[in-house]
């Protein structure tokens, strides 16, 4: 039964960060930007859709979807500190997530009675249902629920998907891509790739904030801390998918993203199993972090390896 239980959250949770995956996706795999402001971003998005629906009384739906806009400033922001300001991607990302530990800090004060800033805010508390929280759903038993809210989140993530796929196929996308593999190619065609980078890390941040807020309607509250450690889980589940499922054809790299945050999340909830008390689980996590790097290295020279042969006509 605990097991099962384990499994059923290791899949939410997996299905909320394969959305800020395809975001991490976007600026590390496309762009190639590694870009710090994840940690931040993630919260932002959360404490952005919560105030939406509890101060303006927006849809749920509605209010995650503008969430997005609020991730694509800090995109902006964090480009315009690279490309304009030339400061370096990693400081660029880590001054934009500074900041936010603050502004969204400071946010919550618009979702407390006396105005005082807090680090948790529960939905319960202030009268929001989010999502997942409708009457509907908690008329229903526990299984039940729990399978209508994978089901709607498999169904976000596929739309998601989909929009990203889209848009890497359209004219933009492809300038986009082409900045992160071949900036030079860019410069050549009379193009700015600074302004395609700085569009890129918008996107990538929107999604970012997206999945910050499904991930605070999932568990019906708001915490402040929530961003900690996700720019590593997002780097590790488009490691993970990419190394393992980009070599099979019919499977888009966007797909292997989303399985290698199931697979990661999942691999993460297992280890509370093995550590119950919680005193080894960033020390259990940093350790699967550095065999995921390792495994994925060696993959990568297997595969090198293999195609050099191919091309060459012999045998190692």
């Amino acid at each position: 039964m605990l097991f099962y239980a384990t499994t059923i959250d290791g899949l939410q949770m997996g299905l909320c960060f394969a959305i800020l995956a395809l975001g991490v996706y976007i600026s590390y795999s496309v762009l190639n930007f590694a870009d710090l402001s994840t940690d931040g971003t993630f919260p932002l998005g959360g404490v952005v859709c919560t105030i939406l629906m509890y101060r303006l009384g927006i849809p749920p739906f509605a209010a995650v979807a503008l969430s997005f806009l609020a991730g694509f400033c800090v995109g902006a922001v964090t480009g315009v500190l690279h490309v304009k300001f030339k400061i370096s991607d990693l400081l660029s990302g880590i001054i934009s997530m500074t900041a936010l530990l603050s502004v969204t800090l400071a946010f919550t004060k618009l979702l407390t009675k006396n105005g005082m800033t807090t680090a948790v805010v529960s939905y319960r508390g202030i009268g929001v249902n989010g999502i997942f929280g409708g009457k509907l759903l908690s008329r229903l038993s526990s299984d039940a629920r729990d399978g209508i809210i994978i089901a709607v989140l498999i169904a976000i993530v596929i739309f998601i998907k989909l929009i990203i796929d889209l848009f890497l196929k359209t004219k933009l996308g492809y300038m986009v891509r082409a900045t992160g593999n071949n900036p030079m190619l860019v410069t050549t065609l009379g193009k700015n790739n600074g302004n395609y980078k700085i569009l890129g890390l918008c996107i990538a941040n929107g999604f970012i904030a997206v999945s910050g807020a499904v991930y605070t309607n999932l568990f019906m509250s708001y915490d402040n801390t929530s961003g900690s450690g996700k720019v590593v889980l997002a780097l590790a589940s488009v490691i993970i998918g990419l190394a393992v499922f980009s070599k099979i054809r019919f499977i888009a790299d966007t797909t292997a993203v989303i399985f290698g945050a199931l697979i990661y999340s999942l691999c993460l909830n297992y280890l509370v199993l093995v550590d119950k008390d919680g005193t080894y689980l960033k020390l259990l996590n940093a350790a699967m972090f550095t065999l995921i790097l390792i495994f994925n290295n060696k993959i990568a020279a297997f595969f090198s390896k293999n195609a050099k042969i191919r091309r060459g006509g012999g045998s190692a």
